[in-house]
């Protein structure tokens, strides 16, 4: 039998020098057969993608936190980058996506978003936002790549988003899976005198003690403390998301709260 994980598993801060060691050493805690099943994107695919993104044209680099993926696992990521949508993140899919566009729309071909997801139904992608040269956020873009919306920070932060929401539940006694409408989060807001959900939380988590996450953003709120952690994202003005944690931790006097608190319905 498997001992509870503490909060110290929590990943460590670092920068893409040690990514993906951070990254695999949260992951396996869980599944250790991940990294005989990862597949690295091929060199020459890479070379492939910048030139259909056309990024080198413009100057533009991709983020040296994507660099790493696709060095170990832009092939195949078993899943992690789709677990926040339902859509298609290998180098292949991509590369066949920006070939479609080049042969079929090319005036849509965009000098200031580059995607490197796309999703399920072809409605849209998760696109680096190249105004911003440095790191560049991660944004919700149509399929016409027209900006949409903000999703994350920057590629780092969306991985260990996805590492965290796809395994943090699986070695805890309990898992609450909850989610909202924006009627919901509307009256939490009210109910609460707050402008917006993380306000909402960021209270929550004093009251409880629960530390924030450094991988936390706008959208994805992650926090946690001894036996308890939750998970909470922003999405279309909704909330959903999950609180786990060991019974002998009163996870449910604290879900209960945290469900009050967010005025979200819990799943069954």
């Amino acid at each position: 039998m498997q001992m509870p994980i503490r909060s110290n598993h929590i990943p460590s801060t670092g920068d893409y020098t040690n990514l993906f060691e951070r990254l695999s050493k949260y992951i396996l805690r869980y599944d250790d057969e991940w990294l005989n099943e990862i597949k690295p994107a091929k060199k020459e695919d890479i070379d492939t993608l910048k030139n259909l993104t056309q990024i080198n044209k413009y100057n533009y680099h991709f983020p040296k936190a994507y660099e790493v993926y696709l060095n170990y696992m832009g092939q195949n990521d078993k899943a992690l980058l789709k677990t926040q949508l339902p859509g298609y993140a290998s180098i292949s899919e991509i590369i066949d996506s920006y070939e479609a566009i080049h042969e079929e729309e090319p005036d849509t071909l965009s000098d200031k978003y580059v995607h490197f997801f796309q999703k399920e139904l072809f409605d849209g992608q998760l696109s680096f936002d190249f105004t911003q040269t440095i790191d560049p956020q991660i944004v919700m873009t149509n399929e016409d790549s027209q900006f949409v919306s903000y999703f994350a920070d920057n590629f780092e932060k969306l991985l260990f988003q996805c590492a965290f929401s796809k395994y943090e539940g699986l070695n805890y006694d309990k898992c609450i899976v909850f989610a909202g409408s924006p009627n919901m989060l509307k009256e939490a807001m009210q109910r609460n005198n707050e402008s917006d959900a993380l306000s909402i939380i960021d209270k929550f988590s004093k009251i409880y003690d629960f530390q924030r996450a450094w991988f936390s953003d706008v959208n994805h709120h992650i926090g946690f403390k001894d036996g308890i952690s939750f998970y909470i994202e922003s999405r279309n003005n909704a909330l959903c998301g999950f609180i786990v944690g060991e019974l002998d931790k009163q996870i449910d006097i604290i879900s209960e709260t945290l469900l009050t608190e967010l005025c979200v319905d819990k799943n069954d």
